[in-house]
């Protein structure tokens, strides 16, 4: 069989390069160095070694090959080579001796051939590793290292292809879907037939994983099956027999670190800090609201809240309602306000002796937990959902979102994550702990408000979205969606999109006849909006637990949502899903055409889970739980 036809991949082929560049390399500095300072060689010697190099690059490669170094596995973090790249080495030195004998008639230097095995050797090892450690450099050139395939076309197995494949910049491919009801031999014959690195299960699947994982290990075929918290909770430690009977005895799989690592000193007597927000009255987004709520509950529970604010959104002097409020600059710039504003947040609160309490928002913000440690502040750090996700992220953006998580893990005196998602993904990611704690909503009397004089629709006319518009956010996909089925209802779209004015002129190209889009609205006006919307419209991709979400579910409002691992977490069965824009549009009909009696059940059915879920009093008491360290468990 010749070489070509069994190379799998594009990596593979990269690896041949490297592997033919490395003989050349190593075979130069040998010849350097076993020839250095003697009799310059006739044209007769340098030419068996120029002849002799090439041999040793195929031998080499071929080598490398049928000792491992090509196998899928090569590649991976965690697989050692140094028994593969010793075999190949080793073999291709046995052969060299044997062709020096036979067809160079012993003109080769036994120590030239010794300094290429230990230099193959070295960067037969050296090679892979570096791959590894550079995998998403190369995605630009289009070469992904791994191609896998995800089990499943129904709605779970979508969720896992879209968490994979949303941020941009993955090491690998997604390049199936293969059949649900797919037995065991078509699923391997699908393998070898797509050249797959790895199969990957749905939530569930995890029976057909274990069947098919020691039939594809021995090809260096994953299997992987993605988790549910629930089923990190456990393993089997060993098995007992009790009577004659075997069971399974039971071991608690603890992550490394816990959720809450430092304990409070004196339960927040002497205030609490609430850092890496815009700042409060709330006028932008759900950490502002949640900076807004907490404090407001601290006031009434007898603490003093310091809450930070960014001098272009303060709207307020101190004190505001009980909450002193502390206004600083910041650099206005999607890359760097919220950090900038952070950093002197934590200069002030420790130069000026401010609260040894402090709750920190947002994983961004995790530098400062080194001078907040430094100077005995307890930090209790709420991570928000997975940012790096976002495509509005550059490489440099995404490199700060997961040097954040890195560092919030390590520092942070108490973890706090919003959705179980979120928390799960740290577990499995970074071998920790969390609290989790979801956001807050308030229960809204359906029409208790009027609509706000800035969009004049008719109560119980419109479709309502409320979000930042970003791309994950999907504001174009809504207005698009809309103006397909125009007449069937209006739309109001809440928001801006604050740092992609391309988008902003695309939307509102995009919006059809009866859409309304008046920017962003707070307070009275977006509650009177919420409580005589006809439906709610959630299309956010990325994140933990939405605010504008159970807002709406706080309003008894019919919500159509996109379908994603959070949301789902989230809404649960009180929300009528959608995978993308077609089935928004149809979504939106059936919304439209809805009878009065059947709107009211789905309306009950989400306002009594916010009732269950997401009060604000039940937020507030989670956290004064932290801060005091009344918290079981």
């Amino acid at each position: 069989m010749t070489l070509l036809p069994r190379l799998r991949r594009r990596a593979d082929a990269l690896l041949v390069i490297l592997d033919v560049l490395s003989v050349v390399g190593v075979s130069r500095l040998a010849y350097g160095l076993r020839f250095e300072g003697d009799l310059p060689l006739n044209s007769h010697y340098v030419h068996i070694y120029v002849v002799a190099t090439g041999v040793c690059a195929a031998l080499w490669v071929w080598a490398a090959q049928a000792a491992g170094l090509y196998r899928r596995a090569a590649l991976r973090p965690g697989e050692s080579n140094l028994e593969a790249a010793f075999a190949a080495a080793i073999g291709l030195g046995v052969l060299m001796v044997f062709l020096d004998l036979v067809a160079f008639s012993s003109d080769l230097s036994r120590a030239w051939i010794g300094l290429l095995v230990l230099g193959l050797l070295l960067l037969g090892i050296g090679t892979r590793g570096l791959l590894r450690r550079t995998r998403r450099a190369l995605v630009p050139l289009g070469i992904g290292l791994e191609r896998y395939a995800v089990v499943g076309e129904d709605t779970h197995a979508r969720r896992v292809a879209d968490d994979l494949t949303r941020a941009p910049g993955a090491p690998f491919r997604i390049v199936a879907a293969l059949p649900n009801a797919a037995s065991a031999d078509e699923l391997v014959a699908s393998v070898f037939a797509l050249r797959l690195d790895g199969l990957i299960f749905p939530p569930g699947r995890s029976d057909l994983g274990a069947e098919l994982a020691p039939r594809l290990s021995g090809f260096g075929v994953d299997v992987l099956v993605a988790p549910l918290f629930g089923e990190l909770e456990q393993r089997v430690a060993s098995i007992a027999m009790l009577h004659g009977v075997p069971l399974l005895r039971v071991a608690g799989l603890a992550p490394r670190r816990r959720a809450e690592r430092v304990k409070p000193r004196d339960g927040a007597r002497h205030g609490v800090a609430i850092l890496g927000t815009r700042g409060v009255p709330a006028n932008y987004g759900g950490f502002e609201t949640f900076a807004e709520r907490l404090a407001l509950q601290l006031v009434d529970h007898g603490i003093a809240p310091t809450v930070y604010c960014r001098s272009h959104y303060a709207t307020e002097s101190s004190p505001w309602r009980g909450v002193r409020l502390v206004t600083l600059p910041t650099i206005k710039s999607k890359y760097l306000d919220t950090v900038v504003h952070t950093g002197l947040s934590a200069l002030h609160l420790v130069v000026t002796r401010g609260p040894r309490d402090v709750v920190l928002c947002n994983a961004a913000n995790a530098p400062v937990l080194l001078i907040l440690r430094l100077f005995r502040r307890r930090v209790i750090l709420n991570v928000d959902g997975l940012e790096w996700r976002r495509s509005k992220w550059g490489v440099a953006g995404r490199a700060w979102y997961r040097m954040g998580e890195w560092l919030s893990v390590r520092l942070a005196s108490v973890l706090v994550t919003d959705a179980y998602e979120v928390q799960t993904y740290y577990r499995v990611r970074h071998d920790t702990d969390s609290v989790m704690i979801p956001y807050g909503a308030d229960l809204l009397e359906r029409g208790a408000l009027a609509v706000p004089a800035e969009t004049p629709v008719a109560p119980g006319s419109y479709a309502l979205y409320v979000s930042r518009w970003e791309r994950e956010n999907n504001p174009l996909m809504v207005a698009r969606a809309h103006a397909t089925c125009a007449g069937a209802l209006g739309l109001v779209m809440l928001g801006s999109a604050t740092y992609d004015e391309e988008l902003e002129r695309d939307v509102r190209a995009a919006a059809g006849e009866g859409a309304l889009l008046p920017g962003a609205l707070f307070g009275p006006a977006y509650r009177g909006l919420q409580s005589n919307a006809l439906c709610y419209v959630h299309a956010t991709e990325v994140g933990g637990t939405h605010p504008a979400l159970i807002e709406a579910m706080g309003a008894g409002n019919l919500i159509l949502v996109l379908d994603t691992p959070e949301n789902r977490e989230v809404a649960a069965d009180a929300a009528v899903f959608f995978a993308d824009e077609e089935q928004l549009v149809e979504r939106l009909q059936w919304a439209a055409a809805l009878s009065e009696v059947e709107r009211a059940q789905w309306q009950e059915r989400s306002r009594r889970l916010a009732a269950e879920r997401y009060s604000w009093a039940a937020v507030a008491d989670s956290y004064l739980q932290l801060l005091r360290g009344d918290r079981q468990g």
